[in-house]
């Protein structure tokens, strides 16, 4: 993707070489423009060295006087990071008084707006009444986040991490799945025995993540729902913490109803401890631990949604497709994803993954074995045809 950087003089102005350099790294082609107060904060240097490309600040030079026409017409994308009070009035207002807010004026393609600022300034009903306007214009205005600002105030008016802009940046233009919502859940439930033990598994919630970064890069809008994992989940995604499988199963419950699907990939504990001690249980008083078996959550789910779309895992040691396509007639699943698991492979944990993908219809493909990307990347695309193919 083509994207063009209008940067103007915010102090987070330090945070976009890190940026451009994370998106060129995805495949990305990436030019700037400054305002030419930007540049007294970092030097048009900077971003001629991480982009390889020339940086534009001046409008109507005598080198490239259609400069504000030809940038709108090379991108595909228009990011307006930071964007300052005065930027976003003067785009709001069809102000077009530098080689920036030039460009915003002539470019017709999707639009970005990334606002940074003191929290007064911020929240001041001018600012608020531009943003609105820039809304109505087909503006995506990203919400800044909250905490210390560099001014020494605490409030709104900060940019989002790195990390954060990145996922919003790297969306596919066209958003495919624009409208469309999902939950994926994901990681390892805790069942606690007392106040320091509990029943888990290994599930490292990299296989959910991966699903639901693509989701959201292909437009969907997507909550995870996670329990115990190994990494961090993308935090431009919303999220949601549970701890227990009964906890999992309420929050499905309670969310499920406005998403149109569920990729069931968490890996819930079966078991339970039946008596839970409020105090640590010590070595020599241990017996015994007994147990009882946890909610089916798929098929409390399915009882209560019958409609809805849902994708199941199955993690096998033995009979592998008998045991998945079981699975996937008992819990009413619309694709069930077969993880073999033998002596010589363990998908938890893994950077890896190696699945097969039933539907009601039978098997979709034979083995997909890749990254967990490659792989969240096949299951989405496949499963998705028949979900919006349904009904035709």
């Amino acid at each position: 993707m083509k994207i063009l950087f209008g940067i103007s003089a915010g102090i987070s102005i330090y945070k976009i070489p890190t940026i451009i350099r994370m998106l060129r790294k995805k495949g990305h082609t990436i030019r700037v423009v400054m305002t030419p107060n930007a540049t007294r904060m970092v030097s048009p240097i900077i971003f001629k060295t991480v982009t390889e490309e020339d940086v534009y600040i001046e409008d109507f030079s005598i080198k490239d006087p259609l400069a504000h026409i030809r940038l709108g017409d090379w991108a595909d994308l228009l990011v307006l990071i930071p964007a300052t009070a005065n930027t976003i009035a003067k785009v709001a207002n069809g102000i077009a008084d530098n080689l920036l807010t030039s460009v915003v004026l002539a470019f017709e393609g999707k639009k970005i707006v990334f606002p940074a600022m003191n929290v007064k300034m911020y929240e001041n009903q001018a600012t608020q009444e531009n943003l609105n306007k820039l809304r109505r214009l087909n503006f995506k205005v990203v919400e800044p986040a909250s905490g210390e600002l560099a001014c020494g105030y605490s409030g709104r008016g900060r940019l989002p991490s790195e990390e954060a802009i990145v996922g919003l940046i790297d969306r596919d233009i066209e958003e495919p799945l624009k409208g469309l919502k999902f939950i994926v859940t994901a990681g390892g439930t805790i069942e606690r025995i007392d106040p320091v033990r509990y029943i888990s598994n290994f599930s490292s919630g990299k296989m959910a993540f991966e699903i639901a970064t693509y989701l959201f890069k292909k437009g969907a809008d997507v909550l995870i729902v996670r329990a115990n994992t190994s990494i961090t989940a993308p935090d431009y995604i919303s999220s949601i913490c549970v701890e227990s499988a009964r906890e999992m199963l309420e929050v499905l419950k309670k969310n499920l109803q406005s998403f149109d699907g569920l990729y069931m990939v968490a890996a819930p504990a079966d078991f339970r401890a039946l008596d839970y001690s409020e105090r640590k249980i010590k070595s020599g008083e241990l017996k015994e631990i007994k147990v009882t078996s946890n909610p089916d959550i798929v098929k409390e789910i399915r009882k209560e949604f019958k409609e809805k779309f849902i994708v199941g895992f199955a993690l096998e040691t033995q009979d592998f497709e008998a045991n998945a396509i079981k699975k996937l007639k008992e819990k009413g699943l619309n694709f069930i994803v077969l993880n073999p698991l033998t002596p010589q492979y363990n998908p938890m944990g893994s950077d890896r993954n190696s699945i097969i993908l039933y539907s009601r219809d039978g098997k979709v493909g034979e083995r997909m074995d890749s990254t967990k990307k490659e792989v969240a990347e096949y299951i989405v695309e496949e499963t998705l045809k028949a979900f919006v193919n349904r009904g035709r």
